[in-house]
């Protein structure tokens, strides 16, 4: 039998004398056609972001921890963290389109309880002596300089056998996992995992030593548009690329810009950026951030060693990656 309501609309269809009543009548189907203008057009030229090139001050960060130590707890937080928000329209959490950082702190002898989520992250540690994580069981220091990884679906907590309050920056790739929709997470059921060995030498952990060491020994790049750097491999975290870089006072990079968004934090030194024509002064722990296809210019105050995350190998793993230089 057939359905009346679908042979009235099949007869509107046939009958449509003109494209406003196609389209009336493509509407209760859930279907659009793919020629006409729209607000948000479905293909453009080249890309553009709605996120902006801003910048978080380290100092003002670090403020706003020492202060939420006093008033909120590890056991009520669970992370004692401040997101950086870019401040454009419909965003409340992410970075960048597809990464988000945020500064953490932990107090002397405070716990953060283990969990795992799917989404990858990072940390790099700005102040820190005596601060642990635990990743999959392996206890491993934070000491300062450190950058720490957890994969995705990796156990993870955090703890401070110091003196003094412990801070870093966090990176993860959230946002691309709320787009993706893979989104997973799960407490530890006994709060805490069991460390099964304690080591300084985990895979999760490069120590501020060995990459000065590294970048120092690297090649100056040839077009310019770099300084002396190395790339942290991370193989079980695909979709986050990790770069030091190391200026040296006085140095101007060439002018590029690429289909990639990336996050910069200096862990040493002092200098100017010009992204998408905004001047970004900067010093040690502060974080900035370039979105895609904005031209990109470094300029180095002192001897700077400057971290970098970037979503760049997953868009060259999607054929999507394209850098430009200037002349």
């Amino acid at each position: 039998m057939t359905n009346s309501g679908n042979t009235d609309l099949m007869s509107a269809l046939r009958d449509a004398a003109s494209l406003d009543d196609l389209y009336t009548g493509l509407s209760p189907l859930d279907l659009t056609p793919g020629w006409i203008d729209r607000e948000v057009p479905l293909l453009w030229f080249e890309p553009h972001s709605a996120f902006l090139p801003v910048i978080w001050r380290y100092a003002e960060c670090r403020q706003a921890l020492d202060t939420a130590g006093r008033l909120i707890s590890t056991d009520l937080a669970e992370r004692r963290n401040l997101v950086l928000v870019n401040p454009v329209k419909g965003n409340d959490f992410a970075t960048t389109k597809t990464l988000v950082n945020a500064y953490q702190m932990i107090l002397p002898g405070e716990k953060a309880r283990s969990h795992r989520h799917a989404p990858h992250a990072l940390r790099v540690i700005i102040e820190s002596e005596g601060a642990f994580s635990v990743v999959n069981g392996e206890k491993h220091p934070m000491e300062t300089g450190d950058i720490v990884l957890t994969p995705g679906w990796s156990w993870h907590s955090h703890g401070h056998d110091g003196d003094l309050p412990a801070y870093w920056l966090d990176g993860l790739d959230v946002p691309l996992t709320h787009m993706l929709e893979p989104m997973f997470f799960e407490e530890h059921p006994n709060e805490f995992e069991e460390i099964r060995r304690i080591t300084p030498d985990s895979p999760y952990r490069f120590t501020w030593e060995n990459t000065q060491r590294c970048v120092e020994a690297a090649d100056p790049d040839p077009e310019g548009c770099f300084g002396r750097r190395v790339r942290l491999e991370a193989d079980e975290m695909p979709t986050i690329g990790i770069f030091i870089e190391r200026l040296e006072a006085g140095q101007v990079t060439r002018r590029y810009r690429h289909s990639a968004n990336a996050v910069f934090s200096p862990m040493m030194g002092t200098g100017t950026s010009v992204i998408g024509g905004t001047e970004i002064d900067w010093s040690r722990g502060d974080t900035f951030v370039g979105p895609t296809w904005n031209w990109i210019e470094h300029r180095a105050h002192e001897d700077t060693i400057l971290f970098t995350m970037t979503d760049e190998f997953l868009m060259r793993f999607s054929n999507y990656y394209r850098l430009e230089k200037a002349d």
